[in-house]
């Protein structure tokens, strides 16, 4: 497949049909159907399907997708990077952001990076595993900073660690659990979890597991920390929380700690990027004041 090729797959899959991909491209519409035409008959197979609502990828399509994207991300960051290394101020820096990245780490690492980097947009985004690693996959996302994912869903991503938080459990201060002691009785409560099941959220089960008691199961779900932390304090449930960000977030809610007995395995922090893909210099500078800022975490 030619680039023109790669761009146009890109352009229709995005824009959903002919005529939006077209607009976007500055191109006629034959034009771009004959474009698309020769990337199915280099390729042998066909890439989309007509739809009465525009065009869907066959399932060929999505995987050939898949790999154009990340050919269409490396152009852009050769552009980007050939021009940084001539000393100009272009391009721009995907970041994917946990909570807590994004209130703890993020601000002091971005004012240093424009100290040396002011004409670089740096694009943040939130989200946590699974959920953030496709889009880094695939070049959409540079870097990912946020909970370590388990070593199965890492395949493709270099991970490097940055800090560890401690874990504890909130509830609402009027709640029934705001004086439990121990896991045991908590067993009955209604648990909220943070993200999808296999993100950070699930790991409130193991501790239970560790200490010979049936996991409860979470009746609800928030892709939202403050969404989670508004849940907890209507309705007086209670759910696993990062302690380095609750000691910043608390004030304004009417939630407090749970004194547990027993202690929850700390939440790593890590910095993720795609394993054999270097970062461009601008984006290599924002990994490292990122580290700097995680270092002073540390040590206070």
């Amino acid at each position: 497949m030619k680039v023109q090729h790669i761009q146009t797959l890109v352009a229709i899959a995005d824009a959903g049909s002919l005529r939006g991909a077209a607009e976007v491209l500055g191109k006629s519409q034959p034009a771009l159907t004959k474009s698309l035409r020769q990337a199915e008959d280099d390729l042998g197979v066909s890439l989309f399907q007509r739809s009465s609502r525009g065009v869907v990828l066959t399932e060929v399509g999505e995987r050939v997708l898949s790999r154009a994207r990340t050919i269409t991300s490396e152009i852009t960051r050769l552009d980007d990077e050939v021009a940084q290394l001539r000393g100009e101020q272009k391009g721009a820096v995907h970041v994917c952001l946990s909570p807590l990245a994004a209130i703890k780490i993020m601000p002091r690492a971005l004012s240093r990076f424009h100290k040396s980097h002011p004409n670089i947009e740096v694009r943040l985004t939130s989200g946590l595993f699974p959920g953030a690693l496709k889009p880094l996959r695939e070049g959409k996302t540079d870097i990912v900073i946020g909970p370590a994912p388990p070593v199965g869903l890492a395949r493709e991503i270099a991970v490097e660690p940055l800090l560890d938080t401690p874990i504890v459990v909130i509830t609402s201060r009027n709640s029934p659990f705001a004086g439990a002691t121990s896991l045991a009785e908590l067993t009955d409560a209604r648990w909220i979890m943070i993200g999808a099941p296999l993100g950070p959220g699930d790991i409130f089960r193991q501790p239970f597991i560790n200490h010979g008691l049936t996991p409860p199961k979470a009746m609800t779900t928030s892709e939202s920390y403050f969404g989670a932390m508004s849940l907890v304090e209507s309705l007086g449930a209670v759910c696993t929380f990062p302690l380095r960000l609750l000691e910043d977030i608390q004030k304004g809610w009417d939630i407090e700690q749970i004194p547990l007995r027993e202690t929850i395995a700390p939440l790593r922090i890590s910095l993720m990027t795609r394993a054999g893909h270097p970062l461009t210099p601008a984006a290599e500078e924002l990994v490292n004041c990122v580290r700097i800022r995680s270092e002073t975490m540390k040590r206070a």
